[in-house]
This record gives structure tokens, C-alpha cells and sequence, in this order.
């Protein structure tokens, strides 16, 4: 087991868990959390014994999103920790199984676009994007509407509506909820049932289910990123963040 500034990494039968803990600041993520995050995911590519990813964060919340001390300090010329790992889970060729609860914030839902399953504890979601004075990231803008519908990513895009575990599973963001002492217990049974599975089936399975619009979503992302950093950058954002 290997614990990096709140990223507690470690592999249990051919399952690599990665684990959220920064309890005190509800998770929060900053630029050297999503380093480690990133590093374990490419690290665990070309490492055969590990078969699946389980993602979580503590009992009581998944992740409040991105610190938002850390958009202060953030290099705009270059890509962003949060691109960046964003990229690793958009590309990751093995599953990826997600367990959720409390909170999820921001990029703390984002994250979970990218995930192959998905399991909650009663959560509250939330994509605060343009109360922040910035826009959709990590392919949301296409995911969202793709799953829910216009008017539905509209609410949750635009308005920034919070919502609850049923209306994430209706959205097809989440795929079953359980009691909070359950969800995580549940989801790891569910990676390690991956992890038994014909795994050349396996990959090649997720390769074709995400084929069709590889393409799109890269571009999408890339845009995505573009105009965010420029967002974040405006006098509207930054006194946005001030308000927080």
C-alpha cells in the first residue's frame, strides 16, 4: 500500500483501488492528489496482474471537487493536473468501477463519466460549473446531454441544480444504490468479478462500447479545456471564486 499527498494506492487481487482521502476538506482535490491519481492509472496499464480500477472516496464523501485554492495557482500555459488525469481515465483501456458517497462535486462528478460502473450511497451531485464563471469539463458538455437529454444537462449544466442518487441513476450516471455501509463493499465485489472475466473478452468489450465516439469525446474534451483555462482567467470567475 502506498499513501501519496491523500491518494491511498494499493492492489488486492488483480483490483487497483484508489482511494480519496482527504476527510478534513471533504476531498477536495488538489494539483498533487490528481499527479498521483494520474500516475497510478498509467502505471497500472502495462501491469498485467492488475485487471481492474476501483475508485472511491471515504463513507461520508466521494470528492467536493477541484480545491478551489488551487485554480489560483494554477500554470494557464500549461495542462492542467486535472486535464491530465482526466485524459488517463477518458483513454484507460481497462474498467473502471466507481464507489460513491455523501458528496460529489464538480470534477467529483465529471470523473465518474469516464467510469464503467458506478455504484452510490445516497450522494448528493452537484456541477456548479457556471456559478464558478467557467464551463463544463472532461467531455461533460457531450456526456451529460448524451445521457440524460437537453433539458435535463440544462438544469444541471446551466442552472447547476445539486441532484440525488435516483435522479443520477435516471441519468444513467450511476448504476444502483445501496445503503452507505454497503456501496463500497458492493462495488469491489462487482471490480472483482471483472477481474475474473475472460480479460482479452474483457477489454476488447470495453474498446467497442467506447469506440464510436473516442474521436468525438477527445475533441470535445480538448475544447473543453481550451475555454475553460481561458474562464478561469476572467474577472467574472475569479470574483466567483472570492464569493465561495
Amino acid at each position: 500500500m502506498t499513501s501519496q499527498t491523500n491518494i491511498v494506492v494499493h492492489k488486492d487481487n488483480g483490483v487497483l483501488h484508489i482511494g480519496i482521502h482527504r476527510p478534513e476538506k471533504k476531498n477536495a482535490i488538489t494539483s498533487l492528489m490528481y499527479t498521483a491519481m494520474s500516475s497510478a492509472l498509467k502505471d497500472s496499464v502495462s501491469d498485467q496482474s492488475i485487471k481492474v480500477v476501483l475508485i472511491h472516496g471515504t463513507e461520508e464523501v466521494f470528492s467536493a471537487g477541484n480545491d478551489l485554492n488551487d485554480f489560483d495557482s494554477r500554470d494557464v500555459n500549461q495542462p492542467s493536473p486535472a486535464a491530465i488525469l482526466l485524459y488517463e481515465l477518458h483513454h484507460y483501456p481497462k474498467p473502471i468501477v466507481g464507489a460513491v458517497s455523501g458528496i460529489a462535486i464538480g470534477i467529483g462528478v465529471t470523473m465518474l463519466l469516464h467510469f464503467d460502473l458506478v455504484y452510490a450511497s445516497e450522494t448528493v451531485f452537484k456541477m456548479p460549473f457556471v456559478d464558478l464563471g467557467v464551463c463544463p469539463e472532461g467531455g461533460s458538455s457531450l456526456l451529460i446531454p448524451q445521457l440524460a437529454g437537453h433539458r435535463k444537462a440544462a438544469e444541471v449544466l446551466m442552472l447547476g441544480d445539486a441532484f440525488n442518487t435516483e435522479a443520477a441513476i435516471n441519468m444513467g450516471i450511476v448504476n444502483q444504490k445501496l445503503d452507505k455501509s454497503e456501496v463500497f463493499d458492493f462495488a469491489l465485489s462487482k471490480a472483482k468479478a471483472l477481474a475474473l472475466k475472460p480479460q482479452n473478452a474483457l477489454l476488447t468489450t470495453k474498446r467497442l462500447l467506447k469506440a464510436s465516439q473516442q474521436t468525438l469525446l477527445t475533441n470535445i474534451i480538448e475544447n473543453e479545456l481550451v475555454v475553460f483555462s481561458e474562464l478561469l482567467q476572467s474577472e467574472e470567475s475569479q470574483a466567483a471564486r472570492k464569493r465561495k
